[in-house]
């Protein structure tokens, strides 16, 4: 009896290690369908490691710094960081807890009144706690970081400062640094004894991955789903185990298995996630410290699911479905329709009355949406013009047309509307305001006319003047005509028409506020912003909306009078919005933020009734959605998506999960974002990377930056957007745009060139 309770004892030590994942012949079968190849889409995982050396000031430590540090510097090979604040935030993670040894090098701060600088004493707080003090003085220190107030997963490492010293006021205002500094840090060493060479791995239908390193996943996960594997091995001779953790949104992380090399196929349910959206953690954990080169290594690792009854094999991997194409809401019979596409620059939806503005500065504007397609929520490619126009002319995200800073110029392998209808039997025209659509940039290709109007001679009525002129003696009635129309009213700088100047903004006297300078001198610091600017600015803007507002009024009763508007395809949409400090700035180009986003798109389609759409939709869906209502095939190189299945009424006016995506690089910033009904994740890459979350439901001023609270989410939109970003067959390669001194002068007026 004592034989046999021993190996009973014996076989169920086996089965432990194992847990859910099943010990022996009772491991479930592993379902056929399949939801996340955690092979093939490791590039959207994210991966976390245990630090070691954290070298300062390049581009590699900064993920892991938070607030209280300034940008990267360096003087030749030597890189560091300057703290800038009473103290300095990193965040570091961890897979098994231990004491673990840390060295500091830095410098503290000495002004030039004082060449031999102070000792600097720096307290370290572990996850609130303290855990004691260094001092730091331009050697390296060593102290030890405990074990008793670290903890698996991430910590917070802070460093605070006994003193902080600002150039400007040490140097009596001499220095423009207002920085409040206490250390040049060098690095700090983690002795966490992880190798920092491994990297995780993916190869033939192996997964690598090495101690100290977690693989998180972000996904949907529908009933019945599983972690499945073929088998678990261990890889250069140190013992170890996975570890499989599982987070809901909302939820905590629990373990849900720990898995050890050796004990054949593995099958680990994944349930109680609720929404179904979870963080899907693999952790590998060595034995021992120092854990070296050795690692774990999965063999065909998938999230698996039942198929759904009577769905198709593969239908959980779609991303989306898209609806079957009711029939356009043009008819076929008779000449095809012609095409105006009205661009009017920097304009925000929340400023038109058909989008809820109570100041009457769009009545023409709203009246045409009166009887036509409106799109509640529609969301720009870009925050600037070039990068945007693009997008709205070819269909193309910008990450595939590469137009995205002010060098860059559209691809000739690019096709554009215009090449597209002109190839249909389109007479093609574009007069356009600003500098940014100029030919120069490519975005000419197509068009057998296309002017970019002098800066003087450059309002809305002046493009009217044009598209008449050429209506009247470029274009023929016997052929249907693409007209390109881009207006620069409201762009900067404020100058609006005297009458609509005198109506809505009469208290502004300054003329220095209808100059595009002053928004540089604000920049600089060489103006302070006063509540009176602030409503100056305002008021002047709506003026300028006011001003565009009548042009269009007067091109609709033009198409009247010449009998075009019964057979003309009007598509009205702006490329970005304008900023007025709803998040510290002043016009746009600088954050992915929805006052910048959130554009006005309204298409009027002859014999279809007027509609609000409430879907969230996309510029780069204007191109598809013109070409289906001209009943014209949509290349497949294009981006977007029809909408004319939500214009007739064919589809569901509200998808959840509708996604739409963005990018800025212009003037140092690299941002991307991705954005919802819901969500929006703003993902800063440039000298502070940081991700930023906002729930648009309860705050949709997007000042509430929850990317903290809500992990999960913020993981999962990030892990879209990286699907997104995946190399594309068919990407472009922009070219580089050459200026001119006419067309430099004119970027200069509207301030994009100093």
């Amino acid at each position: 009896m004592a034989v046999l309770r021993r190996f009973r004892r014996a076989a169920l030590f086996l089965c432990l290690p194992v847990l859910l994942a099943g010990c022996g012949r009772s491991v479930p079968e592993r379902p056929s369908e399949t939801v996340r190849d955690l092979i093939a889409d490791l590039d959207l995982a994210e991966i976390r490691r245990e630090p070691g050396l954290v070298d300062l000031g390049t581009p590699e430590a900064r993920p892991l710094l938070r607030g209280g540090w300034s940008g990267n510097e360096g003087k030749g090979a030597h890189t560091f960081v300057w703290s800038d604040g009473p103290e300095s935030e990193m965040v570091i993670f961890l897979a098994r807890v231990r004491d673990i040894p840390l060295t500091l090098k830095g410098s503290p701060y000495s002004s030039p009144s004082s060449p031999v600088p102070p000792g600097q004493e720096v307290g370290l707080l572990l996850n609130g706690a303290a855990v004691g003090r260094v001092a730091i003085q331009g050697e390296e220190a060593r102290t030890v970081l405990p074990a008793r107030a670290l903890r698996e997963g991430e910590n917070h490492l802070v460093l605070r400062y006994a003193w902080t010293r600002v150039p400007n006021e040490e140097s009596g205002g001499a220095s423009q640094d207002h920085r409040r500094l206490a250390v040049a840090w060098d690095f700090l060493r983690f002795g966490t004894g992880v190798d920092e060479q491994e990297r995780v791995r993916a190869a033939g239908d192996q997964l690598a991955i090495p101690f100290g390193r977690r693989v998180d996943t972000f996904l949907r996960l529908p009933p019945g789903a599983v972690l499945a594997m073929d088998d678990l091995r261990s890889r250069g001779g140190q013992p170890g185990e996975l570890r499989v953790t599982l987070r809901p949104e909302g939820g905590v992380a629990r373990e849900v298995a720990r898995l050890r090399p050796g004990q054949g196929p593995a099958v680990v349910k994944l349930e109680g996630t609720g929404t179904g959206l979870a963080r899907l953690s693999l952790l590998a954990v060595a034995e021992e410290t120092p854990a070296g080169s050795g690692g774990l290594v999965l063999r065909r690792p998938a999230v698996a699911a039942p198929a759904a009854p009577g769905a198709p094999a593969g239908a959980r991997t779609a991303a989306t479905v898209a609806p079957a194409p009711p029939r356009p809401a043009v008819p076929a019979a008779g000449r095809p329709p012609n095409v105006i596409l009205y661009l009017v620059d920097a304009l925000r939806a929340d400023h038109l009355g058909c989008y809820g503005y109570s100041r009457p500065v769009s009545p023409h504007i709203d009246a045409f949406a009166g009887g036509a397609v409106l799109f509640r929520h529609t969301v720009a490619q870009c925050s600037w013009t070039r990068p945007s126009t693009t997008t709205i002319l070819t269909g193309l995200y910008p990450r595939t047309h590469k137009v995205n800073n002010l060098r860059h110029k559209l691809s000739e392998q690019a096709l554009t509307l215009a090449e597209m209808l002109r190839a249909r039997g389109y007479r093609t025209a574009g007069f356009v305001t600003n500098g940014n659509v100029s030919a120069r940039y490519g975005l000419g290709q197509g068009f057998e006319t296309y002017k970019l109007l002098p800066y003087k001679h450059s309002s809305a009525a002046d493009v009217n003047a044009e598209a008449a002129g050429w209506l009247r003696n470029g274009w023929t009635k016997d052929t249907p005509f693409f007209l390109y129309l881009h207006t620069i009213e409201p762009h900067t700088p404020y100058d609006p028409a005297p009458a609509f100047r005198r109506r809505f903004a009469p208290e502004v006297h300054d003329e220095a506020l209808t100059q595009a300078r002053i928004f540089r001198f604000l920049d600089l610091g060489k103006a302070v912003p006063t509540p009176e600017m602030f409503r100056s600015f305002l008021d002047l803007y709506d003026a300028e909306i006011a001003t565009n507002d009548a042009a269009f009024g007067d091109l609709i009763d033009l198409l009247v009078r010449r009998g075009l508007l019964d057979n003309t395809v009007i598509v009205f949409v702006s490329d970005h919005g304008e900023e007025f400090l709803d998040h510290g700035g002043w016009e746009h180009g600088t954050t992915l933020h929805d006052e910048l986003l959130n554009v006005p798109l309204i298409v009027r389609v002859p014999g279809t009734g007027p509609r609000t759409v409430q879907r969230q939709v996309q510029q780069v869906d204007v191109v598809p959605t013109v070409l289906d209502l001209l009943r014209l095939p949509v290349p497949p190189v294009v981006e977007g998506h029809s909408l004319v299945p939500w214009m007739t009424g064919g589809a569901p006016d509200s998808e959840p999960e509708t996604t739409a995506y963005s990018w800025l690089s212009l003037d140092g910033s690299r941002v991307a974002a991705v954005t919802t009904p819901a969500w929006r994740l703003i993902d800063d890459r440039g000298n502070h990377p940081r991700h930023y979350l906002y729930d648009r439901r309860t705050d949709p001023g997007e000042h509430r930056n929850v990317a903290d609270q809500r992990k999960v989410r913020r993981g999962y939109l990030a892990s879209r957007l990286r699907a997104e970003e995946r190399p594309r067959k068919g990407a472009l390669r922009a070219g580089e745009a050459t200026t001119d001194a006419k067309l430099r002068k004119q970027l200069q007026a509207l301030g994009y060139l100093h």
